[in-house]
């Protein structure tokens, strides 16, 4: 099997897993198995929790790395793993699946944006055009096909917060490239999960006792955090840093663009969810969008 092969393989995977991880999450919200904040927290516990035996020893030898830059490790994992999920499940109470992950596919075209507006990272006329039409086509999809819609009660408004979801996950990307610790790879993720349950420890308090938004336990709820905590928080991680490594991130970074597409199929096989003129009219925006970003 060629290496070109098994990166794809694996990108696949790490694509199809976090696709499920909508899925998941919309499903919770609409058969009230677990809340999204309650989920936010429960699947990085389940994370760390499979994750400490094999990296706590390391992690606490290299966690004194972190001191080189509070700050910016602050801010990486409350961009990443604490607001991304959080917004994300937030979101998909009052989104579909499809909405979320057209929206989520600008985010490379919003990074170079991002990058460009607070550290002046150099950009080109085509890159700054393919971001303009792309978010033209995520805004005609969010607002259903027509704009009047921002005004009216069949905007969705979950879709605000996907939207902020795809900056932070943005911003964490480009926080992320000025992580100078030193600190590998596996024990940066670990520790990450590790920060970003303590953060979300008193949000989950005020979910439980303020919302009163116990869960029971039974195979459902079972499922949806068990998948949340394996799948796309460890599996999806390990599937793409390996394709990455194998064929390189420029290679690799088009297969996010097939989150729609897995995400998709997974929608309408649980949820009947169906693509509308307007979501066809979206990913044709992104897809030009994308095209002309990457033109040299």
């Amino acid at each position: 099997m060629s290496t070109s092969l098994k990166a794809a393989i694996f990108l696949c995977f790490a694509s199809l897993f976090w696709s499920g991880n909508f899925v998941i999450g919309r499903f919770s919200s609409l058969e009230n198995i677990v809340s999204p904040l309650s989920l936010a927290f429960y699947r990085w516990v389940i994370a760390f929790l499979i994750l400490t035996p094999f990296c706590l020893q390391k992690a606490v030898k290299e966690l004194p790395l972190l001191k080189k830059q509070p700050g910016m490790i602050f801010l990486i994992i409350l961009t990443g793993p604490t607001l991304f999920n959080t917004l994300v499940y937030l979101g998909l109470t009052a989104t579909t699946v499809i909405n979320s992950l057209l929206i989520i596919s600008t985010t490379p075209m919003l990074i170079i944006l991002l990058n460009k507006l607070l550290y002046k990272a150099q950009t080109n006329i085509f890159q700054m055009i393919g971001i303009f039409i792309s978010l033209i086509g995520v805004c005609y999809v969010i607002t259903k096909g027509s704009f009047q819609n921002i005004f009216d009660s069949e905007f969705y408004f979950g879709d605000l917060f996907i939207l902020l979801a795809v900056i932070s996950w943005a911003l964490y990307s480009i926080f992320l490239k000025k992580n100078e610790t030193g600190v590998s790879g596996f024990s940066f993720l670990y520790l990450s999960f590790v920060f970003t349950v303590i953060l979300l420890f008193p949000v989950y308090l005020y979910d439980i006792f303020i919302q009163d938004n116990f869960i029971s336990i039974d195979q459902k709820t079972l499922l949806v955090i068990g998948y949340t905590g394996i799948f796309p928080s460890i599996i999806s991680y390990m599937c793409w840093n390996t394709g990455v490594a194998l064929i390189g991130p420029n290679k690799s970074g088009p297969f996010l663009h097939l989150m729609p597409i897995f995400g998709g199929i997974l929608a309408f096989l649980v949820f009947r969810e169906t693509l509308e003129i307007y979501h066809y009219a979206g990913i044709l925006s992104v897809i030009i969008g994308i095209i002309i970003t990457n033109k040299k």
